[in-house]
């Protein structure tokens, strides 16, 4: 395949250390089509894992360019960029090859770090050298996505066109193609939901102690799944009945806690309590970049208002800025996110909103099942993570259902979709001439 030998020569003449990694990368990923014994799924994948490091070096190589003091990675941390360098200072013994800004972090401790350290546990000289193997986790975010798709529905066109979505996910790619955790909580996610939906509770279980290891509270979004489905399970037959009650009184208490959390930290507040890390970031971070943005507005607001407009906030999320430059400096994964992606959901939403109103008519309840476990996972994340990265978690729920909406409508659904674009494109301009 043309594109492996590109990767070759680029790699070569970057670092050409870089290619025991490379060389390490592809063997972990035959590993994998070891384990499912499908020429399908070897030949799928392998053009997504290679486009996947394609992309991934021009755009480390876009940010070395811009940034040069960066080493390639995104910027300051709580500035134009994110965590990444903070990982590579905890992963990297090779101190002259971490960024100036990030070298207080070298041995860091964190979960993350140690993850990566189990995935290529071999010494890290070079940036590619780490980012590389860390694209194992969103190179089978497609992949799973047609597999929970078929689970659910039944429908290859409905699969392939949620496989191709989600291949080319902008969101997924602004925080899939460093080194972060955010494309390993999506795979993790949808992995565990395609086995949830495969009737693999073992599986499922599994996935969620992986998931949890890379970023517990994303653990606690996969535990929701469950409950949508209880009755089904209990009634099953298949499942122990002690092993059952642990698994669903522990998810209970999980969820319980996470709903409850946001009004108990806005009660502690107003009692003069504080110190709690949703506050912390509120006032550190989104304060610090923006008081007068409408989502730092959002979250000083009374609960009884934060709630649904936080949760109407996050669905729509990310807005139109059409910000190229970051502090004087070209941001590429800005462009991807506040640009190009805002514009494609314009599109996608009236799929998605038409798939639901469709379903909702014709009585789907596998289709509705998902629209309402996609809708608390949001309220999770507007309410406790507050991070619009976290979101990456769960498009490829996302890129389901836009595809349901894709293959399944009528003349009615298709004007309410329409309906639902049209206010969209209405919100975009203002937020944008704001």
């Amino acid at each position: 395949m043309l594109i492996f030998f590109i990767n070759i020569v680029i790699i070569s003449l970057i670092d050409l250390g870089t290619l025991i990694s490379f060389t390490y990368t592809i063997a972990v990923f035959y590993l994998f089509v070891f384990f499912f014994k499908s020429e399908e799924f070897l030949l799928k994948n392998f053009f997504v894992i290679q486009l996947y490091i394609l992309l991934a070096i021009i755009l480390f190589q876009i940010q070395k360019f811009v940034m040069s003091d960066w080493y390639g990675f995104s910027g300051d941390y709580g500035g134009i960029g994110t965590d990444d360098s903070r990982f590579y200072g905890g992963v990297t013994t090779n101190v002259s090859s971490i960024p100036y800004g990030a070298r207080s972090y070298q041995g860091m401790e964190h979960s993350f770090v140690t993850f990566l350290k189990y995935l290529y546990p071999f010494q890290v000289n070079h940036p590619l050298s780490i980012i590389i193997p860390n694209l194992l986790g969103i190179c089978f975010i497609p992949h799973f996505t047609y597999k929970a798709a078929l689970a659910l529905t039944k429908d290859i066109k409905v699969s392939e066109i949620a496989f191709k979505l989600v291949l080319v996910c902008p969101f997924i790619l602004s925080n899939g193609l460093i080194l972060m955790r955010d494309g390993w909580t999506a795979f993790f996610m949808i992995l565990g939901l395609y086995h949830f939906f495969a009737g693999n509770i073992i599986k499922y279980i599994i996935t969620l102690f992986c998931l949890m290891t890379v970023r517990v509270g994303s653990g606690v979004l996969l535990l929701v799944v469950p409950f949508f489905y209880m009755s089904k399970i209990i009634f099953s037959g298949n499942v122990n009945k002690v092993f059952l009650r642990i698994v669903l009184g522990t998810a209970f208490c999980f969820v319980f806690i996470i709903v409850g959390l946001p009004f108990l930290l806005d009660y502690l507040v107003s009692k003069g309590i504080s110190g709690f890390a949703r506050e912390e970031f509120v006032e550190n971070f989104i304060a610090k970049a923006d008081d007068s943005s409408i989502i730092y507005s959002i979250y000083n607001m009374p609960m009884y208002l934060k709630l649904p407009i936080g949760f109407v906030f996050f669905l729509f999320l990310p807005f139109t800025k059409i910000e190229f430059f970051t502090q004087g400096v070209f941001n590429a994964r800005s462009v991807m996110f506040t640009t190009i992606m805002p514009i494609l959901q314009i599109f996608y939403f009236k799929y998605f909103f038409s798939g639901i109103f469709y379903a909702f008519r014709k009585n789907e309840p596998h289709i509705k099942k998902v629209v309402y476990i996609y809708g608390v996972l949001i309220i999770i994340i507007s309410q406790l993570s507050i991070q619009p990265r976290h979101k990456t978690g769960i498009m490829p729920f996302f890129y389901i259902l836009v595809a349901y909406g894709i293959v399944n409508n009528n003349k009615l659904s298709n004007q309410f979709g329409s309906l639902i674009m049209a206010a969209l494109i209405l919100m975009q301009m203002f937020i944008l001439l704001k």
